[in-house]
């Protein structure tokens, strides 16, 4: 959940067209883990899909720039976001360049109830190192 204090009354209306108040002092939650799952924003939100994110398709925005999440967003947007990135990024690289992955358990279900969104049992996977070219 990400949890904000409200600095003034504003309102907020659904798609459906319902409005609510949120006064001044009130603490408004989201919760990432279902943000990020909304069909009207995200095509086939349960299937894994990186190209959402390419160029042309952006789903993550498509309603505006909190339309994705994750790492929170405004002034109090994570300040570690651009170095996990860079971590994810680098650890990627490193392991598709030097290693063949194979998933052998079927693919696992998402545990959407836990407190770090992460997968239902054990996932098992086979890698091989490549065998790389010398220069």
């Amino acid at each position: 959940m990400l949890l904000r204090s409200s600095h003034s009354d504003f309102s907020v209306k659904t798609r459906e067209g319902k409005e609510y108040d949120i006064p001044k002092g009130h603490i408004v939650a989201t919760s990432p883990a279902f943000a990020n799952r909304l069909p009207h924003i995200f095509k086939d939100p349960d299937t894994f899909d990186p190209d959402r994110f390419a160029p042309g398709r952006e789903e993550d925005k498509v309603a505006g720039a909190f339309s994705y999440i994750s790492f929170g967003g405004g002034r109090h947007g994570c300040l570690g976001e651009p170095f996990a990135y860079l971590q994810i990024k680098a650890i990627w690289s490193h392991l598709l360049r030097n290693f063949e992955l194979e998933l052998v358990s079927p693919f696992p279900e998402i545990d959407w109830n836990a407190m770090v969104v992460g997968v239902k049992g054990k996932v098992m996977v086979r890698y091989k190192r490549r065998e790389l070219p010398i220069n």
